[in-house]
């Protein structure tokens, strides 16, 4: 790793949040997964639009809400594009969108879901010497706290993570982070290298 450079995470979801429901042909809770797919509805000026999941064990379908009764002219274009071709970047942000979820009252699984980081050197330098800077791009709705994302890059425990940040160690914008701070999409971490060091062989 070139330290001059700014680094880039990349959060890739291996899969997306399912959703737990009773299915009507297996007659118990099963799980329903993200299909990849909208649906789309228009009726007169007004589109509904829709995610459709499927029950793992029989392909039932279940549509979650995304836009009800919303004027055509109010929906982003791009995005109305993206809904009829079934973007895969707009199923990630809405298939992990809680909020949608909580207003269908769709229950959705507790299992973790397992992600991977890519990392790549960008083109840009570091602002400061000693300074590991990192940018961070993660799908929207994708819920990843700071300790943990740590823990998993610099193989460290998550109290190493912890004191780490109350220490003043990882910072954005200058300003000490939370080990509890939710990692967001173009966050620049600054992290003290010297620290980073001392902590992994802790």
């Amino acid at each position: 790793m070139n330290q001059n450079l700014r680094n880039q995470w990349t959060i890739v979801p291996k899969e997306l949040p399912s959703i737990l429901k009773n299915c009507s042909k297996c007659k118990e809770k099963k799980e329903f997964k993200n299909s990849g797919r909208f649906r789309v509805n228009a009726n007169g000026s007004h589109l509904d639009i829709w995610l459709i999941f499927r029950c793992e064990c029989c392909d039932t379908t279940y549509n979650l809400t995304v836009l009800e009764r919303i004027e055509a002219g109010r929906v982003n274009k791009e995005e109305y594009k993206g809904f009829l071709r079934n973007s895969k970047e707009l199923t990630v942000k809405y298939g992990n969108d809680k909020e949608i979820f909580t207003k269908n009252k769709a229950e959705m699984s507790q299992k973790r879901i397992e992600y991977q980081v890519i990392d790549k050197e960008m083109e840009c330098t570091c602002s400061m010497e000693g300074i590991m800077e990192v940018e961070l791009r993660i799908p929207a709705g994708f819920d990843l706290r700071l300790d943990a994302l740590l823990v998993r890059q610099f193989s460290i425990s998550r109290s190493h993570a912890k004191r780490w940040c109350e220490n003043g160690y990882v910072r954005s914008n200058g300003k000490p982070l939370s080990h509890k701070s939710k990692v967001r999409d173009f966050m620049v971490l600054q992290i003290l290298l010297e620290d980073q060091a001392s902590l992994t062989n802790t």
